[in-house]
């Protein structure tokens, strides 16, 4: 088992060590800034709940019966209610997408009551419209998103701070985005390194994803895609549609398995399907990005030169080709061993009288030996002139024997064929089959000439019996030919 694994991991090239460090890296990453404040906030909320059980005991519910009141569990929920909402205005949410709803109200209360919109009156001597207070409640929620890594490695289109183009793919919009960018994007991944090298496919993906960022910007100034100019772009959609391109199409028309092809486009119409109906908004110009860089990838494919492989690739390819070759002389060797075996097993059961037994084995072996390439003439001839001895009383279908008889023919195992033949005639009642079986003892013996007077006898014999068919067309054909 241990030589295995060894074997297992040194057949294991530099290309999937990386891509594993990136998956597992990634998906730490991504759970740990997804989940991190969700957990702060739960350790938030049970030490609301912790203060204020031990304020309810201590003081709370003494207090409310010293002025005659009930401490009965709806008070107390009551009292719960109000000391958290306390509590949390005075220590804001965790959660970011929380907290940024709150600003928004927050925002619009100091605009419109606090003074917020007689100040920027006085600092730009504009009377501000709508368009003006979002872009300044836009600039308050991003300093203070921009602390957080969820939203400052993301990239944002209006904001046009394209220097995030180049982390944005470190983040994922959802828990499919990863599986597919682990999946799908792993498959490609490993692929083009084979072809390309590991340091051009991975420049080639870092590329991708900033050329795409571009590219989606520049799709969400038209009408269509305007309104999600301020979503999040996240994950690496577009450059696994660019490698999948390459995945898809080689150099060559047979340079990439049918196989692959398939599977290259069908995860790319699943990665459309996903950010177009499933996370829509800007996904929807991913997903028109993606469609747009498998284009550039396929033409990549055909065009980008395979890299050269190295010495000690080319021995390790030759080392195992010669192996392979080695492990399927052995497989037939072992195979043939294993038939002959069974021969000898089946000969030893039936003079044990276990005709059954013997029956099942000789019938098999006999099959397998047929089978064989190139065939044993030798061991086939030994092992038919026992069979068909007369002191070999296994009752064996005539039908098995004109079967045997029909391959050796094919196989040019004339004398071999002719045994068979014999033997399967002898008590075949199908007319069919016995005048076939004729047919092909006349056709041996007249054209290898083995006693060619018996195989015009036999041939004689398929006429008489039915003179009008092909087969005796055939026999008449040839009894003219020694004529």
């Amino acid at each position: 088992m241990n030589r295995k694994v060894k074997r297992f991991f040194r057949r294991l090239k530099p290309s999937y060590y990386i891509l594993f460090v990136l998956v597992v890296g990634l998906g730490l990453f991504n759970v740990i800034t997804a989940i991190h404040p969700k957990a702060q906030q739960e350790r938030r909320e049970r030490t609301i709940e912790r203060l204020f059980d031990s304020w309810w005991e201590e003081k709370g519910a003494a207090q409310f019966i010293a002025v005659g009141l009930k401490a009965d569990e709806k008070t107390r929920q009551e009292e719960f209610d109000q000391f958290r909402e306390r509590y949390l205005k005075q220590n804001h949410t965790f959660i970011v997408e929380d907290r940024i709803a709150e600003m928004r109200k927050e925002f619009r209360e100091w605009w419109e009551i606090g003074g917020g919109k007689e100040q920027y009156i006085q600092d730009h001597n504009i009377y501000p419209n709508e368009k003006i207070f979002q872009n300044e409640q836009r600039k308050w929620i991003k300093n203070y998103t921009d602390k957080h890594l969820r939203y400052s490695l993301a990239f944002v289109p209006k904001d046009g701070e394209y220097l995030r183009l180049a982390t944005c793919w470190l983040l994922f919009p959802g828990v499919l985005a990863f599986l597919l960018f682990a999946i799908i994007g792993g498959f490609a991944f490993v692929q083009t390194c084979e072809r390309w090298g590991t340091a051009l496919t991975s420049g080639i993906f870092v590329l991708a994803n900033v050329a795409g960022g571009y590219v989606v910007t520049l799709l969400t100034t038209t009408s269509f895609f305007d309104h999600f100019r301020e979503n999040r772009l996240m994950g690496g959609s577009v450059a696994i549609a660019f490698l999948l391109g390459g995945t898809a199409f080689g150099r060559t028309k047979d340079a990439v398995p049918e196989k692959i092809r398939y599977l290259a486009i069908a995860g790319l119409v699943i990665d459309i399907l996903v950010n177009a109906f499933i996370y829509s908004g800007i996904y929807g110009a991913v997903a028109l990005a993606s469609l747009m860089f498998f284009g550039l990838g396929t033409i990549g494919g055909m065009k980008i030169p395979n890299r050269t492989k190295s010495e000690q690739e080319k021995n390790e390819e030759a080392i195992e080709a010669r192996l392979k070759q080695q492990s399927a002389k052995n497989s037939i060797a072992a195979k043939k061993a294993a038939t002959r075996e069974q021969f000898e097993e089946g000969f030893s059961e039936f003079r044990k009288g276990h005709l059954d037994a013997a029956l099942q084995l000789l019938t098999r072996a006999m099959t397998a030996l047929l089978q064989e390439t190139p065939p044993d003439k030798e061991a086939l001839q030994s092992y038919a002139e026992r069979m068909v001895s007369p002191d070999f009383y296994i009752d064996i279908s005539s039908a098995q024997w004109l079967e045997w008889g029909g391959i050796a023919k094919i196989k040019n195992l004339h004398e071999t064929a002719l045994m068979f033949l014999e033997k399967g005639l002898l008590n075949e009642r199908n007319a069919t089959l016995a005048r076939r079986a004729l047919y092909n003892i006349g056709e041996i013996r007249i054209l290898k000439n083995m006693n060619p007077e018996e195989g015009k006898a036999r041939l004689n014999k398929v006429i008489e019996l039915n003179d009008k068919d092909i087969l005796a067309v055939q026999a008449r054909r040839l009894l003219d030919r020694i004529k």
